[in-house]
């Protein structure tokens, strides 16, 4: 098995070879055969060679461009098809070149050719060859070329799908240089003798059947994934949704499902006797003495597996290990059968036909991508030639292998003048059959095997049925109509008579007609001259392949299917045909496959786990998992390359009571998880039991919530569900508002007017019992503006700014806070809103116990919304509320104090109040520490009492085994700080410097103005918390507001200061003097400490530099992802002048001012100037001219700014306000987000905005006469065409005065208690 690090070997390589080759393709395409990247094309005859070779090629590759064209959506452009059709062509030739290199590499290693690539022009192959062929006169690069091409034709007879080189696929070969540069990758020592250090081994790629595996799914890289999926959500075509779901299995995986499922049918039928669970199948699940289900013996050549997404054959390379022992022990061990065999075989040659037999037998595979189609081919060859070779059988030997069963879907060729040719020598029934198959194949592409084209047939030929006369209905002829013409008719009608006489014969007979049609459309193909008819050709015959395959039943069938919705194309196809598939394309994958099993048959597969839990996949789970399941090993993460989460199981075809076997690993390290599964395994087929083994019925699963396949749910468990519900007691959580977050959501601290705002409940990071509170929502004209926005969803409004019980819909762990009055909630902030306070503090409590945190988990994943929390069931509490109540009010006591030494949160009461500094910041610290330490053992005490109370009140047994496993659960909780400053402390151990630095950003405000020094100073008392259901000020208590600051202190009226230690206006000094009014005599020495803390020079070095001060605050400011600072360090080019902005009062005055300081700071350089050019000091005048410089730059482009129509207003919010300023950003971090926002803005992402509307008016009036929301927001009603229509107002049924049991004033929730 290939290492990790292994993996990143191969993935180097393949980019860089990816590049090479495609880079040399479009050079090619362009000067030798008149084809340019963006799709335009010369005429032949215009070609700068007219060599042979050359236009002949050049006119194929014309007809697969041809070719490729007709088969893109009829609703791109041509121009589109012409760049996209050039583009699959680019991309198709480089890589059959790649695969082709790379598969004579490992043909060398398996001595199945001479040395042809490891040596390059010195390869051993080659030299014997030039050393025969003599070629005069041609360079060594044109003979090397003409030998590697004589082996390609060698191995086509075998490998076609590779080798043929008059594929449409393989047209071109490599320069000369780029051959030379691809050899040198290709033979690099890193791939044929890498030490693996991981695994103490040296490691030959080129040996490895995983190589092309892990080749194929390199070579679409993850950023041409990321793209594709920006530029579209669902795949668009046939490439996109290859190359999105190209996940490479691993060898442990493959092995469980097709050991529990072709291993396991073959022991069934040889009824236990069969040793291949010992010598073959380890991952096998039996158990000794076990009833094993009736099973036919079947011919091993009868034995079909299919691969429906086979990818590079990774499956298919262990079924073929599988069938080699079924073969082999069938001959040893069931005289019954193989007789033909046995006739004219000893065992000795009957082995040697094993690979031809599987490969034309046994091993089905089907692709959407021509590519993989080609690793598969080349995987499968390998393979067989591999026993070969432990057979000892030379090359010449070896039985020719020239068939296998690998299946592109693809539609049927597009070229329909070709088609309507070949079709005219059937009757119209026929023809009409043909062209449907013709035309409903269109997307099979997308679809593949999903796409159930045998029910497409059999529902044409019902149709036929119906409506045979009407098919069948005879022409008229024209009076103007030719006597050519009139025969025509004539003798057409009489072939309708003739057929309408004989309905029942033709309907006998269908099936065997249409397969002879389709031979004898096939055979005509073949036939036809030219190189467009050979591609017409080639597609129809694999079009036909594609049919037989959908026809055909399968005892096993292994898949790593796609998951997420469908193409664009087949979403539609998806709903009319797979009534449970949930948007998901997994789901649909299952439907089909069962559908394609023998009645007997098995189903294996690994799949996005999401799938076993998500109520949006209840419906699927009843129709195709409960009493299908009979093995299970439950992966979790880490499995495939991508970050998803995966299970895998085995199913049969027919429901029944069968017993599943479950094995659970999800907890398990990834690279541990193979050796536990195998662990597991034989610990249950020693017919012991072990922890994370389950036994259960999927059958009954039908009776969990949401038919969760609950196999680990013991009887406490399915106890405590027969207890009511969230729901049942009415108490259910509710789903809130949608809103476009960039729009509508911001930071209380980015506000300034908040008559147009609301506080929001959007949950939050994980946290028990309370939260910080800092988001807010534009609600202007009452909610009118956002609610006509297009990403705007309303749920339950009359539920809104009730207070409650608020939970975070995402996590794996389930947390809930207090929900206050006047909060909206929303999606991700879901709620129990309009609960009285005894109720409220109930559900607190039991949504963040360990007993719900763990119940909820067994049947929901990350996700958990309102449906699936209203399932879980809660036992009776009314013995138990005065303790409820007690334990809840004693936690949120202790995290609200702590929560409060956070300015970020809209409860903040002031850090350096709160310290008590009568010495020092570090003998404060350290009483703060010891606080900390004390209030967070107590809350660990409580939170444990909290979780003892719920699992009595569900009467588990103290020394049960459930309980133990409640208790365990607990280690899954992410660990809480009780300092919610970022970093502040880290295990509940304070971080000094980060508290240090909390303390000079408190300093900052207080010298902006921001935060009232009375507080801090002891001249007030901190105010008390209200009530915790109380509705939340817009800024916290301890904030400035309206009242004077103490004259003492010189606050910028305008919120500017600089760094420069010589201006009046310097930050350092205004903190300086903060410092002097707070603590007089000692301020000195605090600030002498605070640098110490902080490990800077001094407080002036620590507030000038960008990394300092500003890089902190910007982390601190930082909130959900919303990056969102309210202290802007602006600055020069080379950042010698700089100066600070204090949001909160910035005005469309700021930047003038800004410029009128800077003039000044003009005036005193030319001052300092004149001075040294009097005094001929060069140095001074070099550096005033270069301040000067800087000064000069930085006003221009403040004007540049002005000039643009920047006027900023505070309700558009940080990110978008600071973005025209993006080149004045003093810190690298926030420049690059100005950068990010200021692109959005010049693209028209943020055209809500005022300063969209400053800066940008023509444009956002244009949209606002198209968009009511738009108008809405710029107050340009009068102009919109599209004004949305006055809906009546309709009351429901029943409906009548307003509903008593929805509480609507802000406080009336207590009375009733």
């Amino acid at each position: 098995m290939i290492s990790q690090n292994g993996k990143k070997i191969i993935e180097r390589f393949v980019s860089a070879a990816k590049n090479l080759l495609m880079q040399n393709v479009t050079e090619m395409l362009q000067q030798w055969y008149g084809i340019w990247a963006d799709g335009h094309t010369i005429g032949v005859e215009q070609l700068p060679s007219q060599d042979t070779d050359i236009v002949h090629t050049a006119r194929m590759l014309r007809d697969r461009l041809q070719h490729l064209m007709a088969a893109l959506p009829d609703t791109d452009t041509d121009a589109d098809k012409e760049r996209q059709a050039v583009g699959q062509l680019v991309a198709e030739q480089a890589f059959t070149q790649l695969n082709r290199f790379c598969a004579l590499r490992m043909c060398e290693e398996r001595d199945l050719i001479m040395e042809s690539i490891r040596g390059g022009y010195e390869s051993a192959g080659f030299m014997a060859y030039d050393s025969i062929a003599q070629s005069m006169g041609a360079s060594r690069y044109e003979r090397y070329r003409c030998y590697l091409l004589s082996v390609f034709d060698e191995l086509s007879i075998e490998l076609p799908a590779v080798f043929d080189r008059f594929s449409p696929f393989g047209l071109l070969f490599p320069d000369e240089s780029t051959l030379m540069k691809l050899l040198e990758l290709i033979n690099d020592s890193q791939l044929s003798a890498w030490f693996d250090e991981q695994n103490a081994v040296t490691v030959n790629f080129w040996k490895e059947d995983e190589t092309l595996g892990w080749m194929f799914q390199d070579y679409n890289s993850l950023e041409e994934r990321r793209k594709m999926r920006e530029a579209s959500s669902k795949p668009r075509n046939s490439r996109e949704m290859a190359v999105r779901n190209q996940f490479f299995t691993p060898e442990y995986v493959v092995r469980f499902l097709t050991d529990n499922s072709l291993g396991r049918i073959w022991y069934e039928m040889t009824r236990g006797e069969s040793r291949i669970g010992e010598e073959q199948c380890r991952y096998m699940i039996r158990r000794p003495g076990e009833p094993l289900e009736e099973r036919k013996l079947k011919e091993p050549t009868e034995i079909l597996s299919l691969d429906p997404t086979c990818g590079s054959m990774h499956f298919g390379l262990y079924l073929y290990e599988v069938y080699e022992y079924i073969y082999m022990d069938a001959w040893d061990n069931q005289p019954s059968l193989l007789q033909e065999f046995r006739e004219v075989h000893t065992r000795e040659t009957f082995h040697r036909e094993v690979p031809r037999l599987i490969l034309e037998n046994n091993i089905y595979g089907c692709e959407i991508d021509p590519r993989a189609l080609q690793i598969a081919a080349l995987s499968l060859w390998l393979r067989a030639q591999k026993s070969y070779s432990q057979m000892g059988l030379d090359a010449a030997e070896r039985p020719l292998i020239t068939r296998s069963n690998l299946v592109l879907a693809e539609a049927m060729p597009g070229n329909k003048r070709l088609l309507k040719g070949l079709m005219d020598e059937f009757d119209k029934p026929m023809q009409r059959l043909l062209t449907t198959i013709w035309n409903k194949m269109k997307y099979v592409g997308e679809a593949g095997l999903l796409f159930k084209m045998e029910k497409e047939i059999s529902d044409d030929i019902e149709y036929l049925r119906k409506n045979w006369s009407k098919v069948n209905q005879n022409r008229n002829v024209s009076f103007y109509d030719s006597e050519e013409r009139r025969a025509e008719v004539m003798a057409a009608n009489e072939a309708r008579t003739e057929l309408r006489h004989h309905k029942d014969e033709f309907f006998e007979e269908i099936a065997e007609r249409l397969q002879t049609a389709l031979q004898e459309l096939s055979s005509r193909l073949s036939e036809e001259e030219g190189y467009e008819n050979a591609l017409f050709s080639e597609d129809a015959t694999r079009g036909f392949a594609f049919i037989e395959l959908c026809q055909k039943r399968f005892d096993c069938i292994v898949m790593n299917p796609p998951f997420g919705e469908g193409s664009e194309h087949t979403s539609q196809y998806m709903n009319d045909n797979y009534p449970a598939w949930s948007k998901n394309l997994v789901c649909a994958f299952f439907d089909r496959m069962q559908e394609m099993l023998d009645d007997e048959g098995k189903l294996g597969a690994i799949f996005d786990r999401t799938v076993m839990i998500k109520s949006s996949y209840e419906a699927f789970r009843r129709r195709n998992l409960c009493g299908f399941i009979t093995a299970c090993a439950d992966t979790g993460w880490g499995v495939l390359d991508a970050s998803v989460e995966t299970s895998t199981l085995v199913l049969n075809k027919l429901s029944s009571d069968v017993e599943g076997v479950f094995m659970d690993v999800q907890d398990v390290n990834p690279e541990e998880k193979d050796e536990n599964l195998s662990v597991l395994i034989r610990t249950y087929n020693r017919g012991e039991d072990a922890k994370w083994i389950y036994v259960a019925k999927s059958v009954e699963f039908d009776n969990l919530p949401n038919t969760v396949i609950g196999y680990g749910f013991g009887k406490e468990i399915l106890q405590l569900f027969k207890k009511p519900n969230f729901t049942e007691r009415m108490l259910e959580a509710k789903q809130g508002f949608v809103f476009p977050i960039p729009k509508h959501v911001r930071n209380f601290f980015e506000l300034k007017r908040t008559e147009f705002f609301c506080h929001l409940y959007n949950g939050g990071s994980y946290s028990l019992f309370y939260s910080t509170y800092h988001d807010v929502v534009s609600w202007e004209r009452n909610g009118e503006v956002a609610k006509t926005n297009s990403g705007f969803r309303c749920s339950n409004p009359s539920l809104q700014r009730l207070a409650g019980v608020g939970y975070g819909k995402r996590g794996e762990i389930l947390d809930s806070h207090i929900l206050k009055e006047n909060n909206i909630f929303t999606l991700e902030g879901s709620a129990f809103p309009g609960l009285t306070v005894s109720k409220s503090l109930s559900v607190l409590s039991y949504t963040n116990s360990i007993l719900s945190q763990y119940s909820i988990n067994l049947y929901t994943g990350q996700h958990k919304i309102s449906g699936n929390v209203n399932l879980l069931p809660i036992p009776d509490y009314a013995t138990r509320q005065s303790d409820i109540e007690r334990i809840v009010n004693a936690i949120i006591a202790i995290k609200r104090k702590w929560f409060s030494l956070d300015e970020t949160n809209l409860e903040y009461h002031g850090l350096i109040a709160q310290m008590h500094i009568d010495t020092t910041i570090d003998a404060a610290l350290n009483k703060m520490q010891e606080q900390l330490t004390a209030d967070y053992a107590r809350y660990e005490e409580l939170v444990k009492e909290n979780d003892d109370l719920w699992m009595d009140l569900a009467d588990i047994d103290r020394n049960s085994e459930f309980r133990q496993t409640l208790n365990n659960y607990k280690s899954r909780r992410p660990y809480e700080e009780l300092l919610s400053i970022d970093g502040a402390s880290c295990q509940n151990v304070i971080d000094k410097k980060v508290m240090a630095q909390e303390i000079v950003m408190e300093l900052v405000g207080m010298a902006f103005g921001r935060w009232n020094t009375a507080y801090a100073k002891g001249e007030q008392a901190i105010p008390e918390f209200g009530d915790v259901f109380d509705a939340l000020p817009f800024m916290p208590v301890v904030s400035q507001g309206e009242a004077a600051c103490p004259a003492q202190l010189d606050v910028p009226t305008d919120g500017i200061l600089t760094n420069n230690s010589d201006s009046s206006l310097c930050l350092a000094s205004h903190v300086r003097e903060v410092m002097h009014y707070l603590w007089a005599d000692r301020a000195d020495d605090m600030e002498y400490e605070l640098c110490q803390l902080i490990g800077c020079k001094s407080l002036q070095a620590y507030l000038a530099s960008p990394t300092g001060f500003f890089d902190y605050h910007f982390k601190r400011y930082t909130k959900s992802r919303r990056k969102a600072p309210i202290y802007w360090l602006l600055a020069s080019e080379d950042g010698t002048v700089d100066y600070w902005v204090y949001y909160p009062k910035l005005s469309k005055n700021t930047l003038p001012q800004l410029i009128i300081r800077l003039r000044e700071q003009q005036e005193q350089l030319r001052t300092r100037l004149n001075a040294a050019l009097a005094a001929h000091d060069k140095t001074q005048e070099s550096q005033t001219r270069a301040e000067q410089e800087q000064v000069e730059g930085m006003m221009d482009e403040l004007n540049r700014i002005l000039a643009a129509g920047y006027v900023p207003n505070h309700d558009d919010g940080v990110p978008v306000t600071a973005a025209p300023l993006l080149h004045l950003a003093a810190s690298r971090p926030w420049r690059v987000e100005c950068e990010k926002n200021m692109e959005l803005l010049e693209k028209g992402d943020y055209d809500w905005s005022h300063l969209a509307m400053s800066m940008y008016p023509a444009r956002v009036t244009q949209k606002a006469k198209k968009d009511w929301c738009m108008a809405l927001t710029h107050g340009l009603e009068h102009i919109c065409e599209n004004k949305p229509k006055e809906k009546k107002a309709r009351k429901k049924k029943g409906e009548g005065n307003e509903p008593t049991h929805i509480i609507r004033k802000t406080k009336c929730f207590r009375i009733l208690e």
